[in-house]
């Protein structure tokens, strides 16, 4: 899992052994789901996506699921891509929130399936090698932690803009899911029957302007100033968060925001100078502001964070034998 080097300074004593993670000592794999496909990949320890299959949304099925990681495995392994040895596991990003834990998900209205009784198990059925589930905001925040802004950072409230709008929060170097795995459910700021920051949202608005885009994919060839509906988006859905946010950051107090999901990171930050702004928590008594930051993870947040699940809980995670841990639900 470490690598030592030896740099010598000097002609006297023992030299300097620096030691550093191993990159390839570990890998994980990912899955995540978007409207119209579903996304497979290998990453190693440094966030490299070394192997990335995008399938129909067909494969979104949970007995789907299970079948293209079982294959996906034995062709990389096949392929002597990793040593099976290095494989620390698959992690599941899922479009909702648990209602049972693994045995009920309330998923999002693109994923029926689901949300059917057993459906987060069945994703796991016949895989040989450990695999942990997690809503998409939870995951995406681990990545985080691992590979992306929050890094170093001990106390941040992640925001997801995904499908939906959904939060996570790490609080003392920890994720805190929860009693229930679902702490950090900011949407419920935003009802559904209203305009939202959501992704959603964001397509059924884009479409009635006369822009055709269906799913997240499709933003990166869009110009946020060569597009005027986009650009009316982010401005209404940051005053939205930038008022809501505040009231969530005065009764967390973290030191950071960050915003990430699935968007393209041009429009992350363009999101954060929205929120950002001299009234976001500005109530004229000069308390200190969290600072709010843009993903750099861009679009490559869902995968790095659905791969992050099992990195975490097997090499990471202090807690042992725990069903569920700071890292997910594990199958």
């Amino acid at each position: 899992m470490v690598r030592e080097t030896v740099e010598r300074v000097g002609a006297r004593g023992q030299p300097i052994r620096p030691v550093s993670v191993r990159i390839d000592g570990a890998h994980a794999i990912g899955v995540y789901f978007s409207h119209r496909s579903v996304e497979i990949g290998l990453v190693d320890m440094g966030g490299s996506q070394l192997e990335t299959r995008t399938l129909s949304a067909e494969a979104g099925t949970p007995e789907a699921v299970a079948q293209v990681t079982r294959a996906f495995i034995a062709d990389i392994v096949a392929r002597k891509l990793i040593r099976p040895d290095t494989l620390a596991g698959v992690g599941i990003a899922l479009p909702g929130d648990f209602i049972l834990g693994a045995e009920q998900l309330n998923a999002h209205e693109f994923f029926p399936a689901l949300g059917k009784p057993g459906a987060v198990r069945m994703m796991a059925h016949g895989v040989d090698v450990p695999v942990f589930v997690e809503n998409d905001a939870a995951s995406a925040a681990l990545g985080e932690r691992l590979l992306g802004a929050g890094q170093g950072l001990n106390d941040f409230l992640f925001v997801h803009v995904g499908h939906g709008i959904g939060g996570a929060l790490f609080l003392g170097g920890r994720l805190y899911r929860g009693v229930n795995g679902n702490a950090g459910m900011i949407g419920i700021q935003f009802p559904n029957d209203r305009p939202r920051p959501s992704g959603q949202d964001l397509f059924a608005y884009l479409q009635r302007e006369g822009v055709a885009v269906e799913d997240f994919p499709q933003l990166e060839a869009l110009s946020i100033s060569g597009c005027p509906p986009l650009r009316a988006w982010i401005k209404r859905a940051g005053a939205q968060l930038r008022v809501q946010l505040a009231q969530t950051a005065r009764i967390l107090d973290p030191g950071t925001i960050l915003i990430g999901g699935r968007l393209p990171l041009a429009m992350l930050n363009a999101l954060v100078a929205e929120i950002d702004t001299s009234e976001f928590c500005n109530e004229g008594a000069g308390l200190p502001r969290p600072r709010v930051m843009a993903s750099p993870l861009g679009i490559k947040a869902g995968m790095i964070g659905a791969a992050s699940l099992p990195i975490f809980r097997t090499l990471m995670d202090e807690t042992d034998g725990l069903p569920t841990t700071t890292a997910g639900i594990a199958l």
